[in-house]
């Protein structure tokens, strides 16, 4: 009788749900600079909020990581 590794993954499973990620995208001057990926977004949010208000660039922009299937 033929047995099967529980371990091995197959090209049909899916892969486990992602949590979402953001980051922020800014400008200062004509460099074009990103944060790390965060999970908590009122963490990225108000660090934009900072960044609009302040000197530091222009330009935020808050991204979300995205994942395609396929």
């Amino acid at each position: 009788m033929a047995r099967t590794d529980p371990a091995r993954t197959t090209a049909s499973e899916t892969a486990p749900a992602q949590r979402p990620q953001w980051r922020l995208r800014y400008q200062v001057g004509d460099l074009v600079h990103y944060t790390e990926w965060h999970e908590d977004f009122a963490t990225v949010e108000n660090l934009a909020v900072q960044y609009r208000e302040g000197d530091y660039g222009h330009d935020v922009v808050i991204e979300r990581r995205t994942e395609l299937e396929g």
